[in-house]
């Protein structure tokens, strides 16, 4: 029959026999009275093998003399010979152990035991089995076992010695030190059986759950298969989801050894053996039995290793309501929904995570930081943050040794330089990205990190030389690939880009940032388009500049990027405007051809009037970026839409071109130059010129303040005619934006814009006005290629002397189909 963690014990017939032959005649000389010599008759009936005469007799002198202990004793034993426990049971109901001699003790015991009454078992021999032999010894110790008093047990069955002959007595010995926790002990007793006795069921089924105990499961699960009836059928499968939760541990120690090796194909192909196990085993048990649903638990941990997010979810949320899930699966399920961009889920099953008291784990402190980062409660994450800085960066291991240091330090240092880079307090994650690299400039983690930085306060060339320093210690880590990898895009290094997602890909499938490069490579194979529409209302003077009802909208659409870095587009571009009487307008539409790589943009169109005369031109552009720093470009266009609506009503056209200069200190300071000629058939030639700065004054989790000024000056060579047309004029403003990231989920945003200029206009003959211009703008990003936004806007400026107020709307689309 089966065995698990309890095993049937029965005295074997050659035990009782010695107990017949040398306990019963102790009480007396055998023929003190008729009754002794029927119960010495019982006896020798039942040596003759006539066990049930024998039962028969004894009972009814026990019925005649209920209070004779001796004929009781030896009704237990015939009885328990016979395997008549319920007996047993029925005339000891009421009895203590001193009430039955010890001889009987044993049977008694045994007969206790197999009805899983440890305690009273345990109490029937506590005090008789040391005057008793071997085998009852033996059967204490085991009770004792079953009865959880280990230590009892333990005492109980170290103290026999010697070891019984008896290959099945020693068997049990291992199986109730097995029971105490002794494994080790266990293993080392049922091997000593086994060698007595090769060929014994008992010693081979303890030796192999003493190896299952020591945690040699897949050793144990070979013993099983060749002999499965001998096995509890739940003992076989939990040696068996052992057996794979084994190899799962040893697939992920293997794994991360061949990523250090840089072999992270093999690491993935490490992890396919044991899932494949896995699921074969799952699909084996039925639902509901408690290996089906702990099989289930290890599956989400191991889909979670393997970055198999979306599976490893729907094996958490395919689990049982009951019991809680330990807290291993319960941390892979977090992982996985974090992973997913599924913040509000991975947050409790952290939580849940968090002891009652104590220290925190410092790597749950990261991942409950991180959710909390994700989920915008910025003010929490900081508690996080502030209680895994508490960690010291050596830990103590005792007096008069040297300290060790604790790596998990780095960690949380890496920490801070992010926590404030998703402040946008970029200058501090610089700063402080600058002093970790200088404390460990081997760190190859560290310089991946601070390219990062420099990515995001718009440096790709500096980052690319940080990159580098990463590559001259570990080419191959994932982080140093993913940095070479965000420098090709930035940099505009196109094919570069392609190159290194491709094998990030082949590498890393599922990793959420090689995913996320895939989606942006996507990006440039699909069409984009571009959309703004600005209409307004102007009352003020007698010649409105504006016109009284204005609009412009302007509309572009693109398409897939080729492989040489070219691609089409078609624009329509159209502005209009009523001045008293008259309609104005200009529609024009455009085909041309853009080419962007290396940091460099170059792009022509030919263009004409939608409707009527075709009036043909042509435009062109260049720019490029000389460094991380500066920028210069130039445009030009044959027939020009700068060209006032009011001349263009008059025959008047003209020619434009345009040259600008940019430059970038970061993110919190930028300053530019432009300058643009206007050439009219008219004669005139209209020369502006322009410039201005921005510095970024304030900045935290969702709110940006930037500052700036601006300078414009402008002159006419042919001043007057139809159209606005001063000698010079210019201007001199002040203006203030103000971004409120009002909402946010990852790549989802709601943002509230806010803009006000306040200056000074200046115009040859009318002196100086003052100028404002107020703007309150909506912006929503749908998703990563959608976004749109609108917005209400007023100013109010001086033409001729003659002050116009401009109340205007806003509407814009951006995406990639």
């Amino acid at each position: 029959m089966p065995y698990g963690n309890r095993l049937p014990w029965r005295p074997a017939p050659s035990l009782l026999l010695s107990l017949l032959l040398a306990g019963m005649p102790v009480a007396s000389p055998l023929a003190e009275s008729p009754d002794d010599e029927q119960r010495v008759s019982a006896v020798e009936l039942a040596r003759e093998g006539r066990l049930d005469h024998a039962i028969a007799r004894l009972e009814s002198l026990h019925a005649k003399h209920p209070e004779n202990r001796l004929i009781l004793a030896d009704l237990i034993i015939l009885r328990r010979q016979a395997g008549d426990n319920a007996a047993i049971l029925e005339h000891t109901a009421e009895l203590e152990p001193g009430d039955v001699p010890a001889y009987a003790h044993a049977a008694w015991a045994g007969a206790l035991r197999d009805a899983r009454r440890f305690e009273e078992a345990a109490t029937v021999l506590r005090d008789s089995h040391q005057r008793l032999d071997t085998p009852a010894r033996v059967l204490f110790g085991v009770v004792s076992a079953e009865a959880g008093d280990f230590a009892t047990a333990i005492e109980t069955l170290e103290a026999i010695e010697p070891l019984p002959e008896s290959a099945r007595q020693v068997a049990l010995m291992a199986y109730g030190m097995r029971l105490s926790g002794r494994a080790r002990e266990a293993l080392s007793l049922a091997n000593r059986a086994r060698r007595t006795d090769p060929g014994a069921t008992l010693p081979y089924v303890e030796q192999t759950l003493a190896l299952w105990r020591l945690g040699a499961a897949e050793r144990a699960l070979a013993a099983v298969t060749p002999h499965p009836e001998w096995f509890e059928p739940d003992t076989r499968l939990q040696i068996e989801a052992d057996a794979i939760a084994a190899e799962i541990r040893q697939a992920i120690d293997r794994r991360d050894e061949l990523l250090a090796d840089g072999r992270p194909q093999e690491a993935d192909a490490a992890m396919a053996a044991p899932q494949a196990r896995l699921d074969a085993f799952i699909a084996g048990v039925p639902q509901g039995h408690p290996q089906h649903r702990r099989a289930l638990n290890d599956r989400v941990v191991l889909l979670s290793e393997r970055d198999w997010m979306p599976e490893a979810i729907a094996t958490w949320e395919s689990l049982p309501d009951r019991p809680t899930p330990p807290p291993y699966v319960r941390r892979a399920a977090a992982d996985a929904y974090l992973a997913e961009e599924q913040p509000e889920k991975a947050l409790p099953l952290y939580e849940s995570l968090l002891p009652a008291e104590g220290p925190v784990d410092l790597t749950l402190l990261l991942d409950l930081y991180f959710t909390l980062i994700a989920l915008e409660d910025y003010e929490r994450a900081a508690d996080m943050r502030d209680q895994a800085s508490e960690a010291p960066a050596w830990l103590s291991t005792g007096a008069g040794r040297e300290p060790v240091a604790n790596w998990e330090r780095a960690d949380i240092d890496r920490l801070l330089v992010d926590d404030a880079a998703y402040r946008q307090q970029d200058a501090a994650a610089w700063q402080r990205s600058g002093e970790l690299v200088e404390l460990a400039p081997a760190h190859s983690g560290l310089w991946s990190q601070r390219a990062q930085i420099a990515r995001w306060r718009g440096w790709p060339e500096r980052a690319a030389d940080i990159t580098e320093l990463a590559e001259a210690w570990a080419p191959d880590d994932l982080e140093t690939r993913l940095a070479r990898a965000a420098n090709a895009r930035d940099l505009e290094h196109w094919d570069d880009w392609e190159a290194e997602v491709d094998g990030l890909a082949a590498d890393f499938p599922r990793d959420v940032r090689v995913r996320r490069h895939l989606e942006e490579l996507d990006d440039r194979d699909r069409f984009s388009i571009e959309s703004e529409v600005t209409f307004g209302r102007t009352r003020g003077g007698d010649a409105l500049v504006s016109g009284n009802d204005d609009a412009s909208w302007r509309t572009r659409l693109n398409s897939p990027w080729t492989e040489r870095d070219w691609r089409a587009f078609v624009e329509h571009r159209r502005d209009s405007a009523t001045y008293d009487e008259i309609d104005a307008s200009h529609d024009r539409v455009a085909v041309g051809l853009e080419w962007a790589a290396e940091r460099k943009q170059a792009w022509i169109a030919a263009h004409r009037d939608r409707l009527g005369d075709a009036d043909p031109g042509v435009a062109a552009g260049w720019s490029q970026w000389l460094d991380d720093h500066w920028q210069v470009g130039v445009e030009a266009d044959s027939n020009s839409m700068e060209t006032p609506l009011r001349a263009r009503e008059a025959d008047i056209e003209g020619w434009s071109a345009n040259a600008s200069v940019d430059w970038r200190a970061s993110e919190s300071l930028s300053a530019y130059a432009t300058t643009d000629l206007l050439s009219l058939d008219d004669g005139n030639r209209r020369l502006s010129l322009g410039s201005g700065v921005t510095r970024r004054v304030a900045a935290g989790p969702h709110h940006v303040t930037d500052v700036g000024g601006d300078l414009y000056y402008q002159r006419n060579s042919e001043p007057g005619g139809p159209y606005y047309n001063p000698e010079t004029s210019g201007s001199a403003s002040v203006r203030i934006d103000h971004d409120w990231i009002t909402w946010r989920r990852y790549d989802r945003a709601f943002t509230q814009h806010f803009h006000a200029v306040a200056g000074v206009g200046y115009q040859t003959d009318f002196g100086s006005d003052p100028a404002v211009e107020l703007r309150y703008e909506h912006r929503w990003d749908i998703n990563r290629r959608w976004a749109v936004r609108y917005g209400i806007g007023w100013n109010s400026t001086a033409y001729d002397g003659e002050r116009e107020r401009r109340l205007y709307g806003l509407f814009g689309l951006e995406g990639i189909f």
